[in-house]
Parts: structure tokens; sequence; C-alpha cells
């Protein structure tokens, strides 16, 4: 009898201890949600062999049913660590669970009955007896049935949720099926006990939990691991070891590389070689199949033991619709880069030598050909204007210093500009209505193409005998607005949108139906707008708004703290 007495004891220390002495190893899973499942797992099954190892221990009645109960108790907190455990792995988080709150109500409500059991006795009852072996015998009752029944069904919850993640990993998972089986396995000495007699009314799955936990965390764990990286995705990934060999991947990876399945053990590069050389530099690879190339961007995840890494995941996104468009823009942007190179050197160095040759003819042209003179010089300048307005478009499309925006002295790229046009428009007056901020503003170069567009424009659509531009200017907050004022005949309400868009010439008047187009253009680039309002009495205001650049925005700041009272 004391064999007997013995072996529970040896049983039930065996498998708590090895629950115990395996929270270190689960400690080294990598994926937090799993990680602390487990450890609450093996935890609550460690208390829950210490509360049996008290039961038969305790040297008095009170003791022995005291500390049964604790068994009991943790028995019932490790059901809900296994669904936790199960979910976690499985990619099924239960944080946002709606039912959450109610299942927790529920299982503080059993907790509160196996404790009060003394008094009720609906889980069970306790008689002292000498057979095999002299123990505090354990009757159980409906209640402890009922609960057992329910707690079967949330474990068995919990295996359907492995099964199905099971099924789809790539590789061999039956060591960890035989594993998760294991655990299931000791239930049926559980009901067989409460059936035949010969064994204690006790629960015997502790045992089959221990196997669990040392196959798994200290025999297959990087399978363990690689099982829940490759399948925790919808994205195709294939898990690799520290050689950059293949131990697992997906049914999504097996869709794209059909030869995966034959390639466990074999080198990434076996797969292929373009895949392999963006293991360590991730990037877009081709993948070539059914006479269409496809493309996946690459992206690979340490997979660590302490500090030393054992494997990674590389996951991959078809990606193949982004790189089409991006070869389509590449290809769409060469053309223009070509165009860019036609317009600035061949069409307006051609019209540059006839606009000159034209000039030329002016003192050599009587009265009758003066106004036919006039026409092919003003055709020709407004010829090498447009070429100018696209240059300066396709540059500002193509040009990979647009997107670096820095610093930019406002005013001193206004008063060139408005210096440039007076001299190219010597009938127009241009005033300066009070100095212009002396602030610094985010754009690049391509800003004083903004304001000669403007200054332009509001020479050329105006009607006025001598056209009068105004240019002012003003902080507002973290942005400064620059004002370009003419006093031709406006814009209608109607207009006032669409002038901005392509090929849009304006109100009745000359002009290449760029220009404002490229002001808008470049302002969306720096974060900045432009609007046109009406001016007083006639005329039409164009507003530049411009973000301040971030040290001048600060230091606006910091002087409004300091003069604050």
């Amino acid at each position: 009898m004391e064999f007997i007495f013995l072996a529970y004891v040896v049983l039930f220390a065996a498998s708590g201890l090895a629950c115990l002495g395996s929270i270190p190893r689960a400690r080294a899973i990598q994926h937090p949600g799993t990680r602390k499942a487990f450890v609450a797992f093996l935890a609550s099954v460690s208390l829950w062999c210490g509360g049996y190892l008290g039961y038969l221990l305790a040297p008095t009645k009170t003791g022995k049913a005291a500390l049964y109960i604790t068994g009991f108790i943790f028995a019932f907190v490790a059901v809900g660590a296994w669904v936790w455990f199960c979910a976690e792995y499985t990619g099924r988080s239960l944080q946002n669970t709606p039912f959450r709150y109610p299942a927790l109500a529920v299982f503080l409500f059993f907790i509160a009955l196996k404790i009060t059991n003394p008094l009720h006795n609906l889980y069970f009852t306790t008689q002292w007896t000498t057979q095999p072996f002299p123990h505090l015998a354990i009757n159980h009752q409906i209640l402890y049935w009922i609960v057992l029944g329910l707690s079967y069904a949330v474990i068995m919850v919990g295996f359907f949720m492995l099964a199905e993640r099971l099924y789809h990993t790539g590789t061999d998972s039956r060591p960890l099926v035989l594993l998760f089986g294991v655990t299931g396995v000791p239930a049926i000495a559980t009901i067989l006990s409460e059936l035949s007699g010969t064994l204690l009314p006790l629960m015997y799955e502790p045992p089959g939990v221990a196997i669990f936990a040392v196959g798994t965390l200290f025999v297959y764990f990087d399978r363990f691991e690689a099982i829940r990286l490759t399948t925790g995705t919808s994205k195709p990934a294939i898990y690799l070891d520290q050689s950059n060999q293949i131990r697992d991947y997906n049914q999504a990876a097996a869709m794209i590389f059909p030869d995966l399945p034959n390639a466990i053990g074999d080198s990434i590069a076996v797969l292929s070689d373009t895949l392999a050389e963006h293991i360590s530099e991730p990037g877009v690879v081709p993948v070539s199949g059914d006479g269409e190339t496809q493309y996946y961007e690459v992206a690979t995840t340490p997979f660590l033991s302490g500090e030393v890494r054992t494997g990674q995941l590389v996951t991959i996104t078809d990606v193949t619709e982004r790189e089409s468009y991006r070869q389509e823009l590449e290809e769409k942007t060469e053309q223009l880069e070509a165009l860019n190179r036609v317009v600035r050197h061949d069409i307006q160095n051609d019209m540059t030598v006839v606009l000159g040759w034209a000039e030329l003819l002016e003192d050599h042209v009587d009265t009758e050909g003066e106004e036919a003179l006039e026409r092919v010089i003003q055709s020709s300048e407004q010829v090498v204007e447009l070429t100018e307005a696209a240059r300066t478009f396709v540059e500002s499309l193509t040009d990979e210093s647009v997107a670096d925006l820095k610093p930019i002295d406002l005013r001193a790229v206004v008063e060139s500009e408005v210096g440039t046009v007076r001299e190219r428009h010597s009938s127009a007056h241009f005033e300066m209505a009070g100095e212009l901020p002396a602030d610094s503003v985010q754009a690049n170069e391509m800003l004083s193409s903004v304001f000669r567009n403007l200054l332009e424009n509001a020479v050329r659509h105006n009607d006025s005998t001598t056209p009068h531009v105004t240019v002012s200017g003003a902080e507002h907050g973290d942005t400064v607005q620059v004002r370009v004022a003419d006093d031709g005949p406006g814009v209608p309400d109607s207009q006032k949108d669409q002038i901005f868009g392509k090929g849009e010439k304006g109100v009745d008047s000359p002009g290449t139906g760029i220009g404002l187009y490229l002001v808008h253009t470049l302002l969306k680039q720096y974060g900045g707008a432009v609007w046109v309002e009406d001016n007083d009495p006639t005329g039409a205001v164009f507003v530049v708004e411009l973000p301040l650049d971030g040290d001048t925005a600060s230091g606006m700041a910091q002087t409004q703290i300091e003069t604050s009272p």
C-alpha cells in the first residue's frame, strides 16, 4: 500500500516540477501573448500538482481538504489558461472579445463555489478510508460533474483551434500533434477513476501537461515556434534556421513556390537565388510563373534564443500592382525627361534664334510690315515662354531634388522676381506694399517659378494701358502669405478654382496654359496653397501660402512666449 501512496506522490511531484522547471524555457517564446499564456498555464498546473501533493501529505483532515480545494481551484484556472494559450498560439487574441467579462464573472463564481464547498458540499464530500492506503476519500457530487463537463468542452475548443492551425502548416507537424494529444489522454484516467474505483478520484491531466511542456519546449521548440510564426500570418511565410535552411512554411508560401514542399532542409538559394539575395537586404523579388511575373516584397524577422539568432521568419507580400505602377511611373518619367531635353535644347534654342533675327529686322521693315513683324515677335516670345514653363513643369515632376525641401529666403526670392519681371514689362508698374516678412519658408529653388508665373500672369492678363501690380506679405501663425494683386479684369467666381487646372489660360487673355497649374503643383509639393480673391475696386489677388521653416516657426513661438504678459 505504501508503494501505491508513493506512486501518487511521485506522479504529481514529478509533473509539478516538470511544469515549474519548464517556465524559464517558456519565457523564451518570442510572441508575447503566447509566452504569457504558456507561463500562466504551466504555473497553474504546477500549483494544481502542489495542491494534490498537499492533499496526500497533510497530517490533518482539515489540511487535506483545504489543499485539495487549492489544487481543485488551480485545475480550473489551468482550463482558462489552456484556452488562452491556444488562442494566442493560433493568432486569436482574447483581449478584445466581447464575452471576456461575462466569462470572468462565471469563472469567479465557480471559484467561489469551490472555496465555500465545506458549507454546501455541492462539489464533494469527504470521509476517511484505509483503502488502498489511509487517506481522506473524496466523493464528487453533481456540481463537480457539471463543471468537469463544461471544462472539457472548453478544453476541446482549444484543441480545435490547434488542429485548424496545424492543418495549415507546411511541414510535418506530427510531433506537435502527438504532444498536444498527450495533453488530453490523461482525461481518460480521470473518468475511469470515478467509474472503476481502483484509482483515487482525482484529475490526472498534469502528467500529460508535463510531457507536453518538456516535449514542446526542450525537444521540438524550434518547430513549435516555427509553426506559430508561419501559420500566424495570412501572408506567405517561410521559416529558416540559422544557416538559412528551410525548416517550415505555410500554404500561402507553397502557392508561390510550388517546389517548397520538396525543399525542406535545403538552403533557401535552392528554392530561389533572387529570394536568397534579399534575405540580408530585404527588397522586391520578381517571381515568374505561367507566363506572368509577380512581384513580392521580402521582409525578415529574426528568431532569437536569448541573444543568439537561431533562425528567421521570411514574410512575402504581394506588391505586383504597386511595382507595376512604379515601373509605369519610371517609364513616364523617362519620357518626360526626354521631352524636357527636347524642349530645353532644341525648341527653345531654335525659338531664341528666331526671336533674335526677328528683332534685328525691326529697323529694316517699312510701316506696312511693322504689324506683321510685331506679331512674329509676340508669337516667338509666347513660344519661348511656353517652353520655359514646360521645362520648369517637367523638372518639377522629374527632378529628385524637388522633394528635398529646405529653408528658402522668401523676401529675397520675391524681390528678385519682381525685379526680373519689371525689366521685361517696362510699361507695367510694380509696387512693394511694405516690407515682406524676413522669414525662411520650406521650399526649394523652384519657388522663384511660383512668383515669376504669378507676376507674369498679373501683367499678361491685364487689360489696362499701364498695369499696376502690388505685392505684399504677412505672417499667419506657422505660415506666411504673399499677395499678388493687379487691377485687371479680375476672375469670375465660377472660374476661381478652375484656372489652376491643367491647360487653363485665364480669362480671355493670352497665356501658355501651364503657368498657374505649375504654381499649384509646386505649392502642393511644398505643403502650401494658392487661391484667388477679388481686388478692390477691380482686379484679382493671388494669395500664396507657404509653411514657415521649422526653426523660424519655433523662434516665433518662443518670441510670443517671451513677450506675452
